[in-house]
C-alpha cells in the first residue's frame, strides 16, 4: 500500500500532529507513505527530523497549478493520495482536471459549509474524490447535505492523541511557574489564538468569575493570528491579573494535569482534540456546544455543555465545578472511559480500513 500525503500548511496545529501520528502508525502496518508538504514548513522540518520520504514544493497561488503537473506525475507511484487541508485538495482537483487518475481522499477536519460558489461545488463534487473523512458527525453530516451526488463517500474517522504521552512527566508546577499563589484555582485552555476558539467569549467568562470571586486564575497555552488583538481584550476588562497568556508550548500533557478546570469556548469545532489532552489528563472540560464537541462533551456525563457565547452560563458552570468534588470525580471518571475511542491507534485503524477498500474496489 503505497500513500501520498498532502498538507499545505506552514506551521504545526492539530491538524498536522494528526498527519503526524497517522505517518507513524500506518507506516508500522507496513504502509509506504510519502509526503507533498510546503516549502519551509513545518511539516517538512519534521519530515527531515524523522527521515519521511518527503516532496516540498509551492502552494502559493499563482504557482499551485504547476504543482498540480508536479502531483499528477507523482501519483502514478501511488495507490491513493490523501489530502489533509483545504489547499490540498484543491491541488487534487487542478490535478484531476489535468488527468490524474489515482483515487483521492480527502480529510474534513471544519464545521462549516463550503462556498455555494460554483467553483467550490465544482470542486466537492467531482467524483475524482473517493472518499472524505470527517472527523466528526457533525461534519458528516454537513457534508452529506452539501454534496449533490455521493453521499456516502463521506464517513467519520475521529481524530485520536497519544495516550502514552499522558500520565507519565507531571512535575511541573503551574502555580510556581507562574508565580501564582497556591490557593488560586486554574482554569486553562491550551487552543490556538484564532477567531474560531472565539476567546472573547472566554475572557468575558473570566470577567464574570472575576468579578464575583478572588481564588480563580485563567492560563491560555496557545499562540495564533489573533494574539493582540485578544490579550487588548483582556486588557480592556481589567484581567491582566486574573489571566495569562503563557504562548505556545509543546508539554501540554505535563502541565495539564495540574489545572482544576479546561474550558473552551470555541463558535466552530471540527471535533476539539485539545478537549482529548483534558480528558486524558483527567481535568474536567467545560465547553461550547460547537461542532464535533457534543459527540465528546455530554452534558453532566463527560463534561459540562453550554450554548455557543453563553459566557454566564460558562461562568455558572465554573463555579458549579469548583465547588462540587464529587462532580468532579464522576465527569473524569466517565470521560476517560470515553477517552479509549480516541486514540491514534483507532484513528489509524479506521483511515487504512478505508484506503484498503478502495485499493481493493
Amino acid at each position: 500500500m503505497r500513500i501520498l500525503h498532502i498538507s499545505s500548511e506552514k506551521s504545526w496545529r492539530g491538524g498536522e500532529q494528526q498527519i503526524a501520528y497517522l505517518l507513524d502508525e500506518t507506516a508500522e502496518a507496513g504502509v509506504n507513505n510519502e509526503v507533498l508538504c510546503r516549502e519551509g514548513s513545518s511539516f517538512e522540518l519534521h519530515c527531515k527530523k524523522y527521515e519521511i520520504p518527503y516532496h516540498a514544493v509551492s502552494f502559493s497561488g499563482v504557482q499551485l497549478f504547476s504543482t498540480a503537473f508536479t502531483l499528477k506525475r507523482l501519483a502514478e507511484n501511488f495507490d491513493i493520495i490523501h489530502a489533509h487541508t483545504a489547499k490540498a485538495h484543491l491541488l487534487c482537483y487542478y490535478a484531476l482536471s489535468l488527468g490524474m487518475t489515482t483515487k483521492v481522499v480527502v480529510s474534513r477536519r471544519v464545521d462549516f459549509v463550503p462556498s455555494s460558489s460554483f467553483f467550490t461545488r465544482k470542486r466537492y463534487n467531482h467524483l475524482g474524490i473517493s472518499k472524505y473523512l470527517c472527523v466528526s458527525k457533525a461534519i458528516e453530516n454537513i457534508m452529506k447535505s452539501y454534496l449533490d451526488e455521493g453521499k456516502d463517500r463521506c464517513t467519520t474517522v475521529y481524530s485520536g492523541v497519544d495516550l502514552k504521552k499522558f500520565g507519565q512527566d507531571c512535575d511541573d508546577d503551574l502555580h510556581s511557574e507562574f508565580g501564582l499563589d497556591k490557593s488560586l484555582k486554574l482554569v486553562v485552555n491550551t487552543s490556538a489564538l484564532a477567531d474560531h476558539k472565539d476567546y472573547f467569549t472566554f475572557l468575558d467568562t473570566a470577567k464574570i468569575i472575576s468579578d464575583k470571586r478572588s481564588d480563580v486564575h485563567f492560563i491560555v497555552f496557545g499562540d495564533g493570528p489573533m494574539k493582540e488583538e485578544i490579550i487588548a481584550y483582556a486588557h480592556n476588562l481589567n484581567l491582566d491579573r486574573v489571566v495569562t497568556f503563557a504562548g505556545f508550548v509543546d508539554n501540554v500533557p505535563s502541565l495539564l494535569p495540574h489545572a482544576d478546570v479546561f474550558l473552551i469556548t470555541s463558535k466552530t469545532e471540527g471535533l476539539g482534540t485539545s478537549i482529548i489532552d483534558a480528558f486524558a489528563c483527567k481535568v474536567p472540560v467545560i465547553a461550547t456546544a460547537a461542532g464535533g464537541i457534543p459527540e465528546l462533551v455530554e452534558d453532566h456525563k463527560t463534561g459540562l455543555l453550554n450554548n455557543v457565547g453563553d459566557s454566564a452560563s460558562l461562568a455558572d458552570s465554573i463555579d458549579e465545578l469548583l465547588n462540587n468534588d464529587e462532580l468532579v470525580n464522576k465527569l473524569t471518571a466517565a470521560a476517560t472511559v470515553k477517552l479509549q475511542r480516541f486514540t491514534k491507534e483507532n484513528t489509524a485503524k479506521a483511515t487504512m480500513a478505508v484506503y484498503k477498500e478502495l485499493i481493493e474496489n
